[in-house]
């Protein structure tokens, strides 16, 4: 939490994506229960102004009373950037594949360029400047 709230002191349009597995909320995720994990999630997302990219169940029930739920998180800064895909698991697993696509643009300048000054010292006036050196003392 602290390595988020640093990235941002230092840059504060950052893109922030952050990827857990298997934290349960009962209200957030559909998940039949809540777990500490689950909480501490829940309550980081809110902190830190971050949204739940996947919004359809990925854990598949493989018991008798398990229901789906979303058990794999996605949280990012600006969801609106992105695209999550869910695929069906590979075999023993009992979670859907998740994939995200972000369009990725090269970061235009915030300043414009800053005119940068030459000097030419051959063609200085070497003797005024000396002049104006001993009137200023």
């Amino acid at each position: 939490m602290f390595q988020v709230e640093h990235i941002l002191s230092l840059y504060p349009f950052a893109e922030i994506s952050i990827l857990d597995f298997n934290v349960n909320h009962q209200l957030w995720l559909s998940s039949p229960f809540t777990d500490l994990p689950g909480e501490l999630a829940f309550n980081f997302a809110i902190l830190h102004e971050l949204d739940q990219l996947v919004q359809r169940p990925t854990h598949i029930p493989d018991r008798l009373g398990d229901t789906p739920n979303i058990l794999d998180l996605f949280l990012i800064s600006t969801p609106c950037a992105y695209a999550a895909i869910l695929s069906s698991q590979l075999s023993p697993s009992d979670h859907n594949l998740i994939s995200a696509s972000c369009p990725i643009f090269p970061i235009p300048p915030q300043d414009p360029p800053k005119r940068r000054c030459l000097w030419c010292f051959a063609s200085a006036r070497w003797r005024d400047l000396r002049r104006y050196y001993a009137d200023f003392l």
